[in-house]
């Protein structure tokens, strides 16, 4: 019986957490990470949560990379419920809960992923491009009015169809050793923040 018990409290706690905005970007970001799969050395090389020390006080937190033969895929997952209201050059987003009498900004995640694409092709310094993905796992992008956001089916068609360029095998593979000797774990959550 106290097994039991124990294990109804653990799963209580699991719930709790899930419903924190930690617990929900966590979960957004595993949907992702099921989407996308694992590294497939010469097919397709899959990082999640890079971080980059770009300069001596900033770093950069990237939460997927994916390289495979039709480019490289800096990748921001979304996971907000409710209505996403939003245009690629505005500066903030609003996002629109129980039935417009809830409305919370939050930054452009277009232009956020822009700097990530930024840092990523510095680090990679190759001639190939690097493509940003804004994926908004629940699927609410119908109100959003900017190029590079995705569903997860549209993210899985993306990684599949690419942007037109074709990296061979020797490049995949330089671009993941370049972003692998980059990628700093040293660097902490806080301290990124």
């Amino acid at each position: 019986m106290p097994f039991l018990i124990m294990l109804a409290i653990l799963a209580i706690a699991g719930l709790a957490y899930l419903k924190t905005p930690t617990g929900r970007g966590w979960l957004g970001e595993l949907r992702v990470k099921l989407t996308i799969g694992k590294t497939n050395p010469g097919i397709s090389y899959v990082i999640n949560d890079c971080r980059i020390r770009v300069s001596e006080d900033k770093t950069t937190q990237i939460d997927h990379i994916v390289i495979n033969e039709n480019g490289v895929f800096v990748i921001e997952t979304k996971n907000y419920s409710g209505r996403i209201y939003g245009q690629e050059n505005q500066h903030e987003w609003t996002q629109v809960l129980s039935y417009g009498k809830v409305k919370n900004k939050l930054y452009n995640p277009v232009k956020q992923n822009k700097t990530h694409v930024y840092n990523i092709s510095k680090v990679v310094g190759l001639d190939v491009p690097v493509v940003s993905a804004v994926v908004f796992v629940q699927g609410n992008v119908q109100y959003i009015s900017a190029d590079g956001v995705y569903t997860l089916s549209g993210l899985k068609r993306l990684l599949k169809n690419g942007c037109g360029y074709k990296l061979n095998t020797t490049q995949m593979e330089a671009v993941y050793t370049r972003i692998t000797q980059a990628n700093d774990e040293t660097i902490t959550k806080s301290e990124h923040i």
